[in-house]
């Protein structure tokens, strides 16, 4: 779960730069909730394949520190007591792969974000 916010939030902004740009060349004109929508579902999905593309590649996650995943707050004073007692290389291990999966899954989960953006309502791509 934590992959799937983390890449929607480092992928706002690209969604929001998208949607910007699409928008811009007609910005005063008088659009229709169908065209307005339509640009905004082709911004969401272009940013969703730039987020895709950065984050499922190797070191997608593990090498950027603002979608770097760390272990969860209720593991971490078990990681703190592995780096103490000597294993720092297994609790690094243990970081690298929840990471590594998180690379993995948000190429199998682009179909899925896609189908979400193609399906979505006029409301609820405003609302984004």
């Amino acid at each position: 779960m934590r992959s799937s916010v983390s890449l929607i939030k480092s992928s706002k902004i690209l969604w929001l730069v998208f949607a910007f740009t699409c928008i811009t060349p007609v910005w005063g004109a008088d659009l229709t909730n169908k065209e307005t929508a339509s640009g905004l579902k082709e911004a969401l999905t272009r940013g969703a394949d730039v987020a895709v593309d950065q984050l499922g590649k190797p070191n997608g996650f593990l090498g950027d520190k603002r979608v770097k995943i760390p272990l969860p707050e209720s593991a971490r004073a078990a990681e703190k007591m592995m780096r103490t007692l000597g294993m720092k290389k297994q609790a690094d291990e243990l970081i690298e792969t929840m990471n590594r999966a998180a690379e993995m899954a948000v190429v199998e989960a682009k179909p899925i974000l896609s189908n979400a953006v193609k399906s979505m309502s006029f409301n609820d791509a405003r609302g984004i």
